[in-house]
């Protein structure tokens, strides 16, 4: 399947050796690997946080959020992956951050 801003195929999505760590130590490494390939295909998901330019390259930062699991006791997390649009071909999203959400504390 072709991504629209890239004719020649999909975006190449990788998770960060940090992040993959990070997913690792809360339980999340399959949750993160399948926002990783839905990344290949959807590289705009969740909230845009800002566009910055590095050299001629514009980067989108975005943070979508992974609801926690209860069975597994696994925190909803939220993520930050950087997409580099293009050029330079492919286009790449970089997933670089896993931070979990503090649990819902009961009102004192």
């Amino acid at each position: 399947m072709s991504h629209p801003d890239h004719p020649g195929g999909e975006v190449v999505a990788v998770v960060t050796d940090r992040a993959a760590q990070r997913a690792k130590e809360l339980g999340a490494d399959q949750p993160i690997e399948r926002l990783r390939r839905e990344l290949e295909h959807q590289p705009r998901l969740g909230w845009l946080i800002r566009t910055i330019t590095e050299a001629t390259q514009q980067i989108e930062l975005y943070s979508p959020r992974i609801e926690g699991d209860p069975g597994t006791g696994r925190p909803a997390i939220n993520v930050v992956h950087a997409y580099s649009p293009a050029p330079p071909w492919p286009p790449t999203v970089r997933i670089a951050a896993i931070v979990p959400e503090d649990p819902s504390r009961p009102h004192q």
